[in-house]
């Protein structure tokens, strides 16, 4: 029966040592009948993957409970492929361990497929590092996830200082923090695009404004399960704006000033219109240094 099973089957002595290893494992590593005894099937494993193999096996040999282990094992063919390697203890009555039963599952499959999905992220990263803009996600609560090379340099900060839920505070102005803070959550709550305008502090300590903007990665059943934001400088912006907001008042206070005066002169049609000449006649006198005119030279 255990011959029969379509999996590579093992059974070891409490120290670890060799007992029994299935048929299926013999045909699978090419290995002859008994080359396994004691501690002979060690050459199976890649000698890479071996040190690490037997700590890992003897800690679990140590604690007397079930465990897992991955390692590369030899084809017959001579392909080194990777297996899931589950040990578990076999106790008899008094509860003494007397054996240690196992398999050895194939999953290189599984690896290429892990592998495969670094290099994307690797790649994906390179990406975005590229980009001249600040892109962070976050998961579904609000919790930096990733940060891309644009928020390090501008911060200051490392990928683990970035990736902490403290990040928000350390990088914008309190004031910031506290005003959108009941924004912020609402908007997470429901799910929605939103943006939002914050102070982030720079390396160097100094203070400028951003446009943040946050989108949600939906799940199959409609909940958000990633934030994903860009953060746009626009220091340039609000200073022009306050520019504008201060030549309107000062604007404002000069039209008071005027509408003053004119209350002053009086609402006869006859005083406005001297008024109104008067200032049109100061303001085509030219500047003093303009109308004295050189004396003749003297000898």
């Amino acid at each position: 029966m255990v011959d029969t099973i379509p999996a590579l089957v093992w059974c070891t002595l409490p120290d670890g040592s060799n007992q029994f290893h299935n048929q299926r494992w013999h045909d699978y590593t090419g290995l002859p009948e008994g080359a396994e005894t004691a501690w002979g099937w060690r050459v199976a494993y890649h000698p890479e993957d071996l040190e690490r193999l037997l700590n890992e096996f003897q800690s679990i040999v140590a604690s007397g409970a079930p465990g897992e282990m991955e390692a590369r094992m030899r084809r017959f063919d001579g392909e080194y492929r990777w297996f899931l390697i589950r040990a578990v203890p076999f106790r008899d009555e008094t509860g003494t361990i007397i054996y240690w039963y196992g398999s050895s599952t194939d999953i290189e499959d599984r690896k290429r497929a892990e592998e495969k999905l670094r290099q994307d992220e690797r790649e994906l990263r390179r990406i975005t590092d590229a980009i001249p803009q600040m892109i962070f996600v976050h998961d579904a609560t609000g919790t930096p996830l990733y940060a891309n090379q644009a928020v390090l340099d501008y911060t200051g900060l490392t990928v683990e200082d970035v990736t902490t839920s403290e990040f928000p505070a350390r990088i914008f102005h309190p004031e910031d923090i506290e005003k959108v803070r009941e924004e912020h959550m609402a908007a997470v709550s429901r799910g929605v695009p939103f943006e939002i305008e914050k102070r982030a502090r720079r390396k160097d300590g100094q203070y400028r404004w951003f446009l943040i903007r946050f989108n949600p990665f939906h799940d199959e059943q409609g909940r958000p399960v990633r934030w994903y934001g860009t953060g746009t400088d626009v220091e340039d912006r609000k200073r022009a704006e306050e520019r504008t907001r201060n030549e309107n008042v000062a604007l404002r206070e000069e039209i008071d000033r005027s509408s003053m005066f004119e209350e002053i002169v009086g609402a006869s049609a006859v005083l406005r219109r001297c008024w109104r000449r008067s200032r049109k006649s100061l303001r085509l006198i030219p500047p003093c240094s303009s109308r004295v005119k050189p004396g003749p030279e003297r000898n």
